[in-house]
C-alpha cells in the first residue's frame, strides 16, 4: 500500500512539472537570463514550483537531427531545435562529431607552405592525350645555373614549378632481335644460317654449266658490358658446297686473260675479328684489333692455276694497336699494324703439288689521323699512312721481286647528325712503289667510307666504298687496283617483314696490263622474322663482268632460300 501511494505521488508531481520540462528557451524579459548564473545558483526570480525558469545545464528539446545538446551561458538564447554557430568549451554533443577547428594566425613560413600546398595540381597524364611534360616542385637547394626560374612573387623566393620532359618507357628498336646468352660481363649471340639454291655460273667463266649450292654460315658475336673499357668479337664463317664438278679448262694459262677453273669449286671463307678499347682517362685510350681472314682466289681470276683439283686457301692473320689522345676538340690517333698472308699448296688433278710460298708476305705499317670537332656530329680529319710488304721468297715463280712500299693520304669526316646520318667517308690518293724496276708503280684515287642514313623509322640506306691494292702472280703485272661502291636500302613492310635492295659497281685495274674490268651487281632479298630465334631468308642476285679483253665477259644469276637460327 505504501509503495502504491508513493508511485501515485510521483506520477502527480511529474504531471504537474511536465510543462516546465518541455520548455526550451527562457523568456527574453527574464532578468536572470542576463546574469549568467551558475549551475548551482538559486532559482531565478519569477520562477515558481509549477513553472520554474530555465536553469543552466538543463537539456534542451531534441534538435532536428536527433541530438540532445546541453548548453550554458548565452547559448540558452538560441531558438528551439537549432545548433549554435560556435560551441562553448563546456558544451556536450551526444553525437560526438568532429567540431570545426578555429583558424589561427600562421607564421610567414607556414603561410608559404600552405600556399604551395594549395597550388593547382597537374591533370592526370593519360598516354596519347597529355603533353609529355610533368610539373614538378623544385626545392630551393636545387637552384643553380641553368635551373628553373624563380617565382619573384614568393616571399621566400623559392622555385615554385619546373617543367621537365616526361620519360616514357624506351621503345625496343627490334622486338625480334636475339636476346643472347649472358656469361658474366659478356653477352654471346650465336647464330647459323643454312641456305640452298642455284647458281647459273658459279665458276665465273663463260660457257660452263650452272650448279646447285648449299651454304652453311655459323656466327658468334660477343659484346662486353663494362662501365669502362670494351672487348668485342665478331666471328663469322661460310662453307659453300656445289653439286657440279668441272673438267679441265685451259684458256691462255699464266696470262692476264686466262680463264680456268678447278675440278671442285667448293669455297671456305672466314672473317673473324676481336677488338677492344682500354680507357686510360676521359681524353685518352688504347685501341686494338686481332683478325683472321680465310678466303680463296676469286673464281675467274687470272691467279687461278690450270688443272687444279680445288682452290688453294689463303689465310691472313694480323693485328692493329693504336692510341687516341684528345686535346679539347682536337683528336690525334696513331696506329701500328702487322699482317701475315700465307697460302696452302696447290693440288692438281694429276696428283702433283706445288708450293705457293712465293705469294706469302709480311706487311708492316702505321697510320696517323688528326681530327677536329667543328660541332657535335661533324669531325673532319686528315689521315696518312705507310706500309711495306716483304715476301717470304725473294723472287717469285716468274722471276720478279714483288717487295714493295706503299703510302697514302686522305681527307674526310665522320658524321653523327641526330642519329640520322652515321658513319664516315673519305677520299684521297694511294701510291705503291715496287723494288723490281720491271714492275710498274701503282697509284690512283681512293674512296673509302661507310655511311648509314635513317631516312624514316622504316627505311634505312647504307653506302659503302672500299679501295684495295692486291697482289698478283701474272708476269709483268704489278697488282690489281680495285675500287668498289655499293648502295643498300632496307625497308620494313612490317616489323617482321624486311625487304632489301642492293646495287653496286666496281673496277679492277690490272696495273702493268691494258686489262680493265667493270663489275656490276644487283640483288633483292626478303627477310621474314618468325620469332627472336628463327628467320626465313630469300635472295635473287645478278652479277655481270665486262672486260676490255676478248672472251672474259660473263654474267651469273643466283637464287637462294634458307633459314637463320639465332639465340
Amino acid at each position: 500500500m505504501l509503495g502504491s501511494g508513493v508511485m501515485v505521488g510521483v506520477g502527480l508531481y511529474a504531471s504537474a512539472f511536465s510543462p516546465a520540462l518541455a520548455q526550451t528557451q527562457p523568456s527574453t524579459t527574464d532578468p536572470a537570463a542576463t546574469e549568467q548564473p551558475g549551475l548551482f545558483s538559486p532559482a531565478p526570480a519569477g520562477g515558481s514550483l509549477l513553472t520554474p525558469a530555465f536553469r543552466p545545464g538543463s537539456a534542451t528539446a531534441p534538435a532536428e537531427d536527433g541530438r540532445t545538446v546541453f548548453r550554458t551561458g548565452t547559448e540558452e538564447t538560441a531558438p528551439p531545435g537549432s545548433r549554435p554557430a560556435t560551441t562553448a568549451a563546456t558544451s556536450f554533443d551526444s553525437k560526438n562529431t568532429r567540431k570545426p577547428r578555429v583558424p589561427q594566425s600562421l607564421t610567414q613560413r607556414q603561410q608559404e607552405a600552405a600556399r604551395l600546398k594549395k597550388a593547382p595540381q597537374p591533370a592526370t597524364l593519360v598516354p596519347g592525350t597529355n603533353p609529355a611534360a610533368t610539373p614538378l616542385v623544385v626545392p630551393g637547394r636545387l637552384r643553380r645555373r641553368g635551373g628553373p626560374d624563380i617565382d619573384q612573387t614568393s616571399r621566400l623566393n623559392v622555385p615554385v614549378t619546373a617543367v621537365i620532359p616526361r620519360r616514357f618507357p624506351r621503345v625496343e628498336e627490334d622486338p625480334f632481335a636475339p636476346l643472347g646468352v649472358r656469361v658474366g660481363a659478356f653477352t654471346l649471340r650465336p647464330a647459323v644460317e643454312i641456305k640452298s639454291g642455284f647458281d647459273t655460273n658459279p665458276t665465273r667463266v663463260a660457257g660452263l654449266p650452272g650448279s646447285g649450292l648449299t651454304m652453311v654460315s655459323p656466327e658468334l658475336l660477343v659484346r662486353s658490358d663494362w662501365q669502362r673499357h670494351a672487348l668485342n668479337a665478331d666471328l663469322r664463317g661460310t662453307y659453300t658446297w656445289y653439286g657440279q664438278h668441272y673438267g679441265l679448262v685451259i684458256d691462255n694459262p699464266g696470262t692476264v686473260s686466262s680463264s680456268t677453273t678447278p675440278e671442285n669449286i667448293d669455297r671456305p671463307t672466314m672473317d673473324s675479328r676481336v677488338n677492344g678499347r682500354f680507357d686510360v682517362s676521359s681524353l685518352s685510350r688504347f685501341e686494338g684489333e686481332a683478325r683472321a681472314v680465310v678466303s680463296i682466289d676469286a673464281p675467274g681470276s687470272p691467279n687461278v692455276q690450270t688443272g687444279l683439283k680445288y682452290f688453294p686457301m689463303v689465310t691472313t692473320v694480323g693485328s692493329t694497336l693504336g692510341y687516341v689522345q684528345q686535346f679539347n676538340r682536337l683528336e690525334v690517333t696513331a696506329k701500328t699494324l702487322f699482317d701475315h698472308q700465307m697460302y696452302t699448296d696447290s693440288h692438281y688433278i694429276n696428283g702433283l703439288t706445288a708450293t705457293n710460298g712465293d705469294r706469302e708476305y709480311n706487311q708492316y705499317g702505321g697510320t696517323l689521323r688528326v681530327g677536329y670537332e667543328l660541332k657535335p656530329g661533324l669531325k673532319p680529319f686528315i689521315e696518312t699512312g705507310a706500309n711495306t710488304r716483304i715476301h717470304t721468297t725473294k723472287v717469285d715463280r716468274n722471276g720478279y721481286d714483288r717487295d714493295s712500299n706503299g703510302t697514302f693520304v686522305k681527307a674526310g669526316t665522320t658524321f653523327e647528325f641526330t642519329s640520322k646520318l652515321i658513319g664516315e667517308a673519305s677520299t684521297g690518293w694511294l701510291w705503291r712503289f715496287y723494288v723490281d724496276p720491271a714492275l710498274t708503280d701503282m697509284s690512283g684515287w681512293t674512296i673509302d667510307g661507310a655511311l648509314t642514313y635513317l631516312a624514316t623509322d622504316l627505311t634505312t640506306v647504307k653506302l659503302v666504298g672500299t679501295t684495295v691494292a692486291s697482289e698478283i702472280v701474272v708476269p709483268g703485272v704489278s697488282g690489281v687496283f680495285s675500287r668498289d661502291i655499293s648502295l643498300q636500302i632496307d625497308h620494313a613492310f612490317r616489323r617482321w617483314l624486311i625487304g632489301t635492295a642492293r646495287f653496286g659497281t666496281g673496277i679492277d685495274d690490272y696495273v702493268g696490263s691494258p686489262r680493265l674490268d667493270h663489275r656490276y651487281f644487283m640483288s633483292f632479298a626478303m627477310l621474314y622474322k618468325l620469332s627472336r630465334e628463327i628467320q626465313l631468308k630469300s635472295e635473287v642476285r645478278q652479277d655481270w663482268l665486262n672486260s676490255n679483253q676478248t672472251g672474259l665477259n660473263w654474267n651469273a644469276t643466283q637464287v637462294t632460300m634458307g633459314v637463320r637460327l639465332q639465340r
